[in-house]
């Protein structure tokens, strides 16, 4: 008994191993999750894991490929949080803004947009809806057939990166009011479907009554989060994403979600801002840059780490470094453009 308690204390005697152990405490875990979340490198935290469960404090099982790690079981929970192990957000180390309060922040904001109450993200000053598509990819054809449903939120456009076929399953992460969906939606006929998948009910809202304007009856939009797809495992031919990623919290558990609902050999295409230098603390705790796709961002090499750890193959496409100047103020970033592959 003396030696079980020994081993539990000391294995808890190292900061590393208090920031895992807290942030299980509010979330279980892939492996891969806690190089970025504590700093570290693979195989030290691979080494912390293991101590932590000789200790009887972790377990964990395998999903696929990855290793999910959690607490014991509700006792030892219930144990560590007497002992005074405080539970740790895990979507961007040393912010004292957790997850949830990111998510309602996106959530209020963009509900606002669908609504008409503000116009844009916040990160594109007096540019139109239209102006917008045009700087980063659409033709005038596209914005002219779907004005609507246009409301200037993306860095890129998806539907363009690559092949899109007739009778394909696209899935539309972040599907905001649906642009992108119908665009996908004309691509892949009637013999094709595309699912568009979002947290904030005011967009489902405006994006299905979009899809009955224009007469799509080939998408379906669904309420969901991108960290927790309500989508089938291997059900979906290609997934793409326009400038969503960068407010989950949680960017890994996104790209092991589309790698989840990608049928082998699925393809990925994504737009997305990156940063270049990083941001102060300041400014990754900031609602406004949050909202504004600039607050939750990720280093490029870190975000291009996170995607090949889901297990996808990387093609870079383009990276647009003048979008900094046009839409973000001059901060340094770009809009990276990629095709991910699922091995």
């Amino acid at each position: 008994m003396i030696e079980d308690k020994a081993s539990f204390f000391k294995a808890l005697g190292d900061r590393t191993r208090l920031t895992i152990v807290g942030c299980l405490l509010k979330q279980d875990h892939c492996a891969c999750d806690f190089s970025a979340i504590a700093g570290k490198d693979q195989t030290t935290i691979s080494r912390h894991l293991r101590i932590l469960t000789e200790a009887g404090i972790l377990r964990y099982e395998k999903d696929g490929r990855y290793v999910i790690y959690s607490i014991k079981d509700d006792m030892m929970k219930e144990i560590l949080e007497k002992c005074g192990v405080e539970k740790v957000d895990s979507c961007c180390p040393g912010s004292v803004m957790d997850a949830d309060t990111r998510k309602g922040a996106v959530r209020k904001n963009y509900g606002q947009i669908a609504l008409g109450m503000v116009q844009g993200c916040g990160c594109c000053g007096d540019l139109s809806g239209e102006e917008i598509a045009g700087s980063i990819g659409y033709s005038s054809d596209d914005i002219s057939s779907f004005p609507d449903a246009n409301l200037g939120l993306g860095c890129g456009n998806p539907t363009a990166l690559g092949q899109i076929h007739e009778g394909e399953l696209v899935l539309d992460l972040g599907s905001g009011a649906g642009f992108d969906s119908f665009l996908a939606a004309r691509k892949v006929g009637k013999t094709g479907k595309v699912i568009g998948v979002d947290m904030t009910a005011e967009m489902l809202a405006k994006a299905r009554e979009n899809a009955e304007r224009y007469g799509f009856g080939n998408v379906e939009f669904r309420q969901g989060d991108i960290e927790k797809l309500p989508v089938e495992t291997g059900s979906v031919d290609v997934v793409m994403s326009n400038c969503v990623i960068n407010l989950a919290p949680d960017k890994s558990r996104v790209f092991r979600e589309a790698y989840r609902v990608l049928k082998d050999n699925g393809r990925m295409y994504l737009s997305d801002i990156v940063l270049l230098k990083d941001l102060t603390p300041e400014e990754k705790i900031d609602e406004k840059l949050i909202c504004a796709c600039v607050g939750g961002a990720l280093l490029k090499d870190e975000y291009l780490r996170i995607i090949r750890e889901a297990g996808f193959t990387i093609r870079i496409i383009d990276e647009d470094k003048d979008i900094s100047k046009r839409q973000y103020s001059g901060y340094a970033l770009e809009s990276l453009k990629l095709e991910l592959r699922k091995k």
